[in-house]
């Protein structure tokens, strides 16, 4: 009896003994499980957040190309609608004063209703105004220097004194009657007098007026030519009527002219 609880015993403690490696472990077992998880979940975040951001990004970018592109054409095509408009008046000019000093000048570029060009067109057409303005302005300059030369050693009939007696302008509802002014013009030289009232010198009221002596010995007067000078002539007359300068009124007068004999 004795020896069989002996033995009761000896299992016992030998069973408690076999059990206690394995509890121990279980804790351990349990967190290892467990800490794998939690980097797992990091990827995952930070994944998304990655995606989201281009998506906002995208979306923004061809938000702002679809608005700004169409505005930035449209002002690209204002600005250069503007340069044409802006050449165009320096050909015009050019193109005047070249007829009227010379007799003559090249014809100026045909340029259609600039509302109905396409960007494109309005680009040739400007680069052909530029050119064209380039080429009168060096014609220009040549004259200039030829009336410069003329003015130091002239020919007969190179220079003429023009006498302005009379000279009545309407503009506005209103008249009056020009100071007489005297003056030398050099063949090929063009350029404007001032008119002013007769009776009152410091009246505000004032017209311009141009004239030109041309290359082929025209006598004009606002763009209108009213004589031809003879060189060898020494005394004549004209009576003229001319419009103003902005062609709302008009002037009417009389100007004696005679050739300056080379001295």
């Amino acid at each position: 009896m004795l020896i069989l609880r002996s033995g009761l015993l000896l299992a016992v403690l030998l069973l408690s003994a076999c059990s206690m490696p394995i509890l121990q472990d279980l804790p351990s077992s349990k967190t290892e499980n467990v800490e794998p998880s939690a980097p797992n979940n990091t990827p995952v975040d930070s994944a998304q957040s990655t995606d989201d951001a281009p998506i906002s990004s995208t979306a923004d970018n061809t938000s702002s190309e679809s608005t700004s592109t169409p505005v930035n054409k449209v002002s690209a095509t204002d600005n250069l609608t503007q340069q044409l408009r802006t050449q165009q008046a320096l050909a015009k000019a050019n193109y005047a004063e070249l007829t009227n000093r010379m007799g003559k000048a090249p014809q100026l570029p045909s340029i259609g209703n600039v509302s109905g060009l396409s960007y494109q067109q309005i680009n040739d057409a400007t680069q052909q105004l530029r050119s064209y303005v380039s080429k009168t302005n060096s014609t220009l300059a040549s004259l200039n220097a030829r009336v410069e030369d003329r003015q130091k050693v002239a020919l007969n009939g190179d220079i003429i004194r023009i006498f302005l007696s009379e000279a009545t302008v309407s503009h506005d509802n209103q008249s009056f009657k020009a100071q007489p002014l005297v003056g030398q013009w050099i063949r090929g030289e063009s350029r404007a007098i001032r008119l002013k009232d007769n009776i009152l010198f410091e009246a505000p009221k004032s017209e311009d007026l141009n004239i030109t002596f041309s290359e082929t010995y025209q006598l004009i007067v606002n763009n209108k030519v009213i004589a031809t000078i003879n060189p060898n002539r020494e005394k004549n007359d004209a009576n003229f009527t001319v419009p103003t300068h902005d062609n709302k009124g008009s002037i009417v007068g009389k100007l004696d002219f005679r050739v300056v004999e080379d001295e």
